[in-house]
């Protein structure tokens, strides 16, 4: 995205601070986004059928799955954690503009 790089104590200037860096975007690049949290996977082999997990831990409290008693899905967690993200990185920062109420 930074072709020459940039100095970034000084707002996306070049490193010798001389202008701004000059900028390709995101949506020209195919840039890829991955969201991994190992600290409390869970570990299922290959070709194994899945399975079902217990546990209250995770950074998304919201999820209602979560018990110590009742197994639960963990990639059915995953989704609902992955939409949580979203909705709270991008609709509750610009709800106009990812609000489909417009349209």
């Amino acid at each position: 995205m930074y072709p020459l790089g940039f100095h970034p104590v000084r707002d996306r200037f070049l490193n010798d601070l001389s202008s701004r860096a000059p900028v390709i975007h995101r949506s020209e690049l195919g840039v890829k986004y991955y969201f991994v949290d190992y600290g409390i996977s869970s570990y299922f082999p290959l070709r194994s059928q899945g399975g079902l997990v217990y546990g209250t831990e995770g950074r998304d409290q919201d999820v209602p799955e979560l018990s110590d008693e009742i197994p639960y899905d963990p990639f059915k967690v995953d989704i609902f954690t992955i939409g949580n993200v979203f909705r709270q990185l991008f609709h509750e920062v610009c709800p106009s503009t990812y609000s489909n109420s417009s349209h």
